[in-house]
């Protein structure tokens, strides 16, 4: 037989163990702070802009380079991350890591029916992730005019270390919150496997569901102000005949 629950006893269940529940939700709290500003490695982002632009002549942009520069915007954001060019990057500043670790901290990102490109560094080292978008830039801006014998590509807008800048992760407030959504999910569920473990009858409803026999008497709960001194003697009352 399924047993059923309303929403009612939910809601008491949930209101009894209220204390065990902000308590865990208050530690989860703790732990995700301590964990996002102490334990977590602040990681920082930067980003150089790339022009995909053909060199034009006095007369100014025609429509057909433009579209043939937008068609290679695509292709060029594959080039930028292949090893002939990170390989290169590894080299001249002297990495200490493989391709396939410096392929992971660039991105590059392309916005729609733009001849624009963002080469996105993301690194522990604001410095260093601004020399690797820098270098990764100007390597491409030159090994492209061999590789694809087209002089479109140019250096729009350098990355720079910038004073005060925040790390893009992690993000303590953020994880404070889901912290605390964690902990009361995961409080609630205690609350309520606490609720059905515990076997104990506390109220007539409890003795007729589990029993399955009708309450025929119950003690009333005496009022403090009711209650006999340990050291008063009891007087009782003789029953007339």
């Amino acid at each position: 037989m399924i047993e059923t629950i309303s929403l009612r006893e939910i809601y008491l269940i949930l209101k009894n163990r209220m204390r065990l529940i902000l308590a865990i939700t208050i530690a989860f709290m703790i732990v995700a702070a301590l964990i996002s500003y102490y334990m977590l490695t602040p990681i920082y982002q930067t980003s150089t802009q790339l022009l995909v632009s053909q060199q034009q002549a006095e007369t100014g942009f025609d429509s057909e380079s433009i579209e043939t520069d937008l068609q290679l915007v695509g292709t060029y954001s594959e080039i930028i991350k292949s090893p002939i060019i990170l390989e290169q990057v590894i080299s001249q500043l002297g990495l200490e890591m493989s391709y396939e670790e410096l392929n992971e901290k660039i991105t590059v990102e392309i916005a729609e029916s733009s001849q624009l490109l963002n080469v996105v560094v993301a690194d522990a080292d604001l410095a260093a992730a601004v020399e690797i978008a820098n270098s990764t830039a100007e390597i491409f801006e030159v090994e492209i005019l061999e590789l694809m014998n087209a002089d479109n590509v140019s250096i729009l807008s350098p990355a720079v270390v910038m004073e005060n800048q925040t790390p893009v992760s992690p993000n303590p407030p953020l994880n404070i919150l889901l912290g605390a959504i964690a902990g009361l999910l995961i409080g609630a569920a205690i609350a309520m496997i606490l609720r059905y473990l515990d076997t104990t009858l506390r109220v007539e409803k409890d003795i007729q569901d589990v029993l399955g026999i009708p309450v025929l008497g119950a003690i009333s709960p005496m009022n403090e102000e009711e209650d006999i001194p340990a050291n008063e003697p009891i007087a009782f009352k003789r029953r007339e005949a």
